[in-house]
């Protein structure tokens, strides 16, 4: 394994800051978020300070706007990776950006798959680990990293009892008996908690998080929520704004 590379993320708006920076420390996969900046000449200093293995930075920005961030560190010999944050309406500075050496970017509105795609680029022999509890069996242990790693497709307890070659009764049995919820209920919570972490740190549409999180209908996506949560997903995004 690798050790862990280090990076800075620059980006004015703080929700899409705050939000970027708290999922990769979260995914864990090898890359440590040292700095943030809110515009291009505070993202300067701190690359010339800083010395970071990579540099995830807005293109419009006050003061400096990334594309001359980027052009400026370049000019100072700074060797790290650049990636940047890029909106629709932006993807002809995406493409300017690469005469620059930028490697690659992100599209906003960003998503977790996205990041992920992204770091294991970056840091292509650093795995995720996965979560192990002692107060469980391995067999639970299994399933349940599992469905964190299936959350956004169809996923059947039927489907699993093949793969490790039980019984579903089995896993439905020792699972309930050993987590104290049921198999459903598990799948339900990992989901919403996916759910509100896209609805805190991205800009992405309700219907579009109910699809990402595995639920292909807003309104039994929506529903489900608001059992979950005790709100409605659209009052879950305006309290965030508060």
């Amino acid at each position: 394994m690798t050790g862990l590379k280090t990076l800075i993320v620059v980006e004015d708006e703080f929700r899409i800051r705050d939000g970027l920076s708290r999922l990769i420390q979260r995914l864990n996969m090898g890359v440590k978020v040292i700095g943030e900046a809110e515009n291009g000449l505070e993202g300067l200093k701190m690359i010339q300070d800083l010395q970071p293995d990579i540099v995830i930075t807005d293109i419009r920005m006050p003061k400096i706007e990334g594309l001359e961030m980027i052009r400026k560190a370049r000019e100072m010999n700074i060797g790290c990776t650049f990636i940047i944050l890029s909106g629709y309406a932006e993807f002809r500075y995406a493409q300017t950006a690469i005469s620059y050496g930028v490697t690659d970017y992100l599209l906003k509105p960003v998503t977790i798959s996205d990041v992920k795609k992204l770091l294991e680029k970056l840091n292509p022999q650093e795995e995720a680990v996965a979560e192990t509890s002692e107060e469980y069996s391995n067999l639970v242990n299994i399933i349940m990293n599992a469905v964190k790693r299936d959350y956004a497709t169809r996923i059947s307890l039927s489907t699993y009892a093949e793969e490790y070659k039980v019984t579903p009764q089995y896993i439905s049995m020792l699972f309930t008996k050993e987590t104290g919820m049921t198999f459903s209920a598990y799948v339900r919570k990992i989901r919403m908690e996916k759910a509100k972490e896209l609805l805190l740190t991205t800009d992405m549409k309700i219907y579009e998080v109910a699809v990402a999180v595995g639920y292909p209908e807003q309104k039994y996506f929506s529903k489900v929520f608001k059992e979950y949560t005790g709100v409605s997903a659209k009052q879950f995004v305006l309290q965030k704004k508060v």
